[in-house]
């Protein structure tokens, strides 16, 4: 049974911290599950731009909100066809996650439904 809270193919957001220049940022993807290193649970992610990999514990990531997750609340908020985020075809999908991007880096993170087209 895994214990992991990310799943492979999900886009996870970092953003750098002041204090820690060398942090990761930007929008990574998980690759791969790993185990468990020092009572942590791992992935391998690869950076959206450029293609950089790195390992990464999951207490690096599960304070800040994913890309994907804000991508899908927010197309919730206003889907009024009922068609499930899941079932979105990545054209429709790359539009709300662009939109929660733009958030992510404004800092507002808020939820509210804001139309991406």
């Amino acid at each position: 049974m895994s214990n992991h809270k990310y799943h492979v193919g999900q886009v996870v957001h970092f953003s750098r911290r002041r204090m820690d220049r060398e942090a990761p940022h930007g929008d990574f993807r998980v690759e791969r599950l790993l185990p468990a290193e020092g009572g942590d649970v791992q992935y391998r992610v690869k950076a959206v731009e450029g293609g950089r990999e790195r390992v990464v514990q999951e207490g690096q990531i599960s304070d800040q909100l994913t890309l994907e997750m804000l991508a899908q609340s927010l197309y919730e908020a206003g889907n009024v066809n009922g068609v499930p985020w899941a079932r979105r075809e990545r054209t429709v999908r790359e539009a709300w996650l662009e939109a929660a991007r733009s958030q992510m880096e404004d800092g507002t993170e808020d939820k509210t439904w804001r139309n991406p087209r």
